[in-house]
């Protein structure tokens, strides 16, 4: 029969029945989340900025157009006097004149060379295009693996939940017992007590794990950016925990040879590749500082004016000018030296970073290697340590049965073979996120 979990369900009231329920797989918990994610939008928002600045880089390249146009009245007062010229006087009558003065002009201007500055500003604007979209796969790449693990940690507590109840009813089962023997004077009553004892720690038991399942169904839908009064239904068997140890190999033995799996890394990760990306900006960043500092300018203009002082006669004075200007700068406070001080400064330092990034990958995809085998090997000893438990439990079940053993034989057995069955779930998830883990430690992590 299909397991299905519905989360409402195991926390005895404790949701409400009125929120919406949602049915989930792992590849939708993580589209909703990829969906949801703001800093995924921002990022987004980024990519849009920067094309745009990229548009108006590659303008430029070519050269502007300006339009102006004016119109101004001057009036000019003189009240007259006498001058003198070679010493005879000359009256000079008072003046009171008005005039008008219309222009319009059209000036334009390219930048023709600065050492091919303006053309790297393009590729420097490119490159970042490139570096947000690494970002944003990063980014892609964090959410499916911290909503992967809060998914398998829901699955795990789940399947825990149906552990605690079986031990549970085997509990009351056994109290059943009890009260029969005691009935036909086989046992006493200190014992059926005793039983009832473990029935009330083995509830307790079990409630806080419904909490728990609570809990994770929270942090789940966090990771999601989900209402977290949300109930969600989940299917156990989408990543059962009971896979063989054969099948358990088989995906260990994929991940054997570290070089390979460091090799893929730095071929895959997003990360890798901002940084990566970051080296070309600063190299980008310091040629266009070098640039600055040692080409001059050569610019190209033209300005085209005509002037009147009737508006009907204003073309009859016309101005063409058109020319080249070269700009040098020989002292500018040290701007430009410092600029690409501070940009040999920054690519030294990303090359750095790139170094240690690459032996963070290696230590850690080894490490995850290792753990992921010791996880292996911890469930191959549980598997025969419940079978050496199961029979224990047995023999201890028939030995009290018959009067040979005692009750607390029986539930230190109980107790001992529940305590493994916890552990063999946590060891197989375990296994499973590390698995993925090292997906994403790859930069092959995929949903």
């Amino acid at each position: 029969m299909k397991k299905l979990f519905l989360i409402s369900l195991l926390l005895l009231g404790l949701i409400n029945y009125g929120y919406s329920q949602e049915k989930l797989n792992l590849k939708k918990a993580v589209r909703i989340a990829l969906d949801n994610n703001k800093d995924l939008v921002t990022i987004k928002n980024n990519l849009e900025i920067q094309t745009l600045n990229l548009k108006l880089s590659r303008g430029s390249l070519l050269p502007n157009l300006t339009f102006s146009s004016g119109w101004n009245k001057t009036n000019s007062v003189s009240s007259g006097g006498t001058i003198y010229q070679n010493g005879f006087p000359i009256y000079v009558p008072g003046q009171n004149t008005t005039k008008d003065n219309w222009s319009s002009g059209l000036s334009s201007q390219v930048i023709l060379f600065n050492g091919f500055a303006n053309y790297e500003n393009i590729d420097l604007n490119k490159q970042t295009i490139e570096q947000l979209n690494f970002q944003h796969e990063k980014l892609k790449n964090d959410i499916i693996i911290n909503v992967t693990s809060k998914y398998f940690d829901l699955i795990k507590k789940s399947y825990l939940v149906k552990v605690y109840e079986d031990n549970l009813n085997n509990s009351r089962e056994q109290l059943n017992k009890i009260k029969v023997y005691i009935e036909v004077g086989k046992k006493t009553i200190s014992e059926m007590y005793k039983q009832d004892v473990q029935v009330a720690q083995d509830e307790l038991t079990l409630e806080r794990a419904y909490n728990e399942v609570q809990k994770a169904n929270v942090d789940l839908l966090y990771s999601m950016y989900s209402d977290v009064n949300l109930a969600v239904e989940i299917d156990l068997n989408e990543i059962p925990y009971s896979y063989s140890l054969t099948e358990l190999k088989t995906r260990m033995n994929k991940y054997g040879n570290v070089a390979g799996l460091s090799q893929t890394a730095i071929n895959n990760r997003y990360d890798y590749k901002v940084v990566l990306q970051d080296i070309r900006i600063n190299e980008t960043r310091l040629s266009i500082s070098n640039k600055n500092l040692f080409f001059p300018s050569l610019s190209a203009f033209s300005n085209y004016n005509i002037t009147g002082n009737q508006l009907n006669d204003i073309t009859n004075n016309r101005v063409l000018t058109v020319g080249l200007a070269l700009n040098y700068t020989i002292f500018q406070g040290y701007s430009y030296d410092v600029n690409k001080q501070i940009a040999e400064i920054n690519l030294k330092q990303k090359k750095q970073d790139l170094s240690k990034l690459e032996l963070q990958i290696k230590s850690d995809l080894k490490k995850a290697v290792i753990d992921l085998q010791t996880a292996y090997k911890q469930t191959e000893i549980l598997d025969r340590n419940i079978a050496s438990a199961e029979q224990d439990v047995f023999l201890s079940s028939e030995n009290y049965r018959i009067g040979y053993g005692t009750l607390l034989d029986y539930q230190t057995a109980v107790t001992k073979l529940n305590s493994l069955k916890v552990d063999k779930i946590n060891s197989v998830y375990n296994f499973l996120l590390l698995e993925k883990q090292i997906d994403y430690l790859t930069g092959t992590i995929n949903y």
